[in-house]
């Protein structure tokens, strides 16, 4: 085979990054960005490696059966070219039994672990229209600034006037801001030469507040009145516009110079019989509604006795959910303003039995795990528990963990070091939080045995 050459391939699987997978001639496997199983597809062979190759589609010979038809009008207009979803033209069934496939072989290959006890998958009920956390790269295009999208696999800006997981309200800030930007004079960054100001747009949206952000290459956002009278004449007057200084040559899209231009900085969400205060620095589900599926799985396995301690907390979206079935929640947050929107939370719910300490979980927890907890929820970051974690946990032999991922490989890679420490894995339930995505979370819960 040969960069650049065209071949035709029967895609036979998915992949655990979302790429169709089929086999050449040779045998070598081919990864085909938005190809599904069952197509039969022309690519053309774009990178090739000593085993496997990277082709993208030149023509669709035969579309397979899970595939929706080219005018269907549930695809995102934009999905030929945007980098954000890997299922938009993939029906919805298959997209579930795909996420069940693929933590089934994370246990089985990464875990070694046969026969995990997965329970079936819990779909959305309309997988559209749910996150409440967008971030939009703002690009020239033809000579015109445009808010969009990277492209797959790359810093190109697609431009997008409709994305269909986001809000509503999202959709029709990145047309107001796409209005403004071709009638004011402000400079879009660019990643060669480091000039230009606007960066990302960012926009959160709340039960009933809207948190906007832009993130520039500077230190002030000129005509910031007319920016403000723009977002008044979408959302009214609950939204807050608030700056993110990044002068620095990186991906990394926030710094933590924030300031504050119009409202108070904060977006309220409500989850079952919570309500959240969360600040524009502070993490929080982006699917509110399957949050609450989530959140109603890990307290399902708590009792009314326990001591609970919550590893990973964020501003204490768990601890404060689970805290009226238990005796107790103590939560762990490396993040400052993170804890304050907890402790704040607490008090604006009324609820006393749930603590915050700030800090590292893996440098707080081996030093409080003999306080006689009976529970321990872990919810780390895709990379998953730190080592020192999982064998303070096994030495001091916490009854009961419950594990909430948004990576099957870690998570089965935890998982297994548990159940070898004398944990047995009782339930693992994947959640849909991330429809027309790759991505899936994940509650498993796990009982000392031994």
């Amino acid at each position: 085979m040969r960069k650049n050459q065209e071949i035709v391939l029967r895609i036979k699987d998915l992949s655990s990054k979302g790429f169709g997978v089929g086999r050449a001639e040779n045998g070598q496997a081919v990864f085909v960005a938005g190809a599904f199983a069952g197509d039969l597809v022309k690519v053309r062979l774009l990178k090739l490696k000593k085993s496997y190759a990277y082709a993208k589609i030149v023509q669709l010979i035969e579309p397979s059966a899970d595939r929706l038809s080219a005018n269907d009008k549930k695809i995102c207009p934009a999905s030929a070219d945007c980098g954000g979803c890997q299922f938009q033209e993939l029906e919805y069934s298959a997209q579930l039994k795909y996420k069940e496939n693929l933590l089934k072989n994370a246990f089985s290959k990464i875990g070694n672990i046969e026969n995990a006890p997965i329970s079936p998958i819990i779909a959305m009920q309309t997988p559209y229209d749910y996150r409440s956390k967008a971030t939009f790269p703002i690009g020239m295009v033809k000579g015109k600034p445009v808010v969009g999208m990277y492209a797959y696999n790359s810093h190109r800006v697609v431009p997008v006037s409709h994305c269909n997981i986001q809000k509503p309200v999202c959709r029709s800030l990145i047309k107001a801001v796409s209005g403004l930007l071709s009638e004011i004079p402000v400079s879009v960054y660019d990643e060669t030469t480091h000039k230009g100001l606007l960066r990302h747009l960012v926009v959160r949206t709340g039960a009933e507040d809207v948190a906007v952000i832009f993130v520039i290459n500077g230190t002030k956002l000129p005509d910031a009145d007319k920016w403000i009278s723009v977002l008044k004449n979408v959302l009214g007057e609950n939204f807050s516009l608030i700056i993110n200084a990044n002068t620095s040559k990186t991906n990394v899209i926030f710094t933590d110079k924030f300031t504050i231009l119009h409202g108070s900085g904060y977006i309220y969400e409500t989850v079952g019989h919570i309500k959240y205060r969360i600040s524009h620095k502070s993490f929080f589900q982006v699917n509110p509604a399957q949050a609450h599926r989530l959140f109603d799985i890990a307290a399902s396995h708590l009792d009314k006795d326990d001591r609970v301690l919550d590893a990973y907390s964020g501003i204490g979206a768990i601890a404060l959910y689970i805290a009226a079935k238990v005796r107790e929640v103590v939560c762990i947050e490396l993040i400052e303003s993170a804890v304050e929107d907890g402790i704040f939370n607490a008090n604006l719910n009324g609820i006393s039995n749930v603590s915050f300490e700030l800090g590292a979980a893996e440098e707080i927890i081996p030093d409080i795990l003999d306080r006689g907890f009976d529970a321990i929820i872990l919810d780390p970051p895709r990379k998953g528990c730190d080592s020192k974690i999982l064998s303070s946990i096994i030495k001091q032999r916490i009854p009961k963990i419950i594990y909430v991922s948004c990576d099957p490989a870690t998570f089965a890679r935890d998982i297994a070091n548990l159940c070898e420490g004398g944990y047995s894995l009782e339930q693992v339930t994947p959640v849909d939080m991330f429809p027309m995505t790759r991505h899936v979370e994940s509650v498993g819960v796990l009982r000392l045995w031994r």
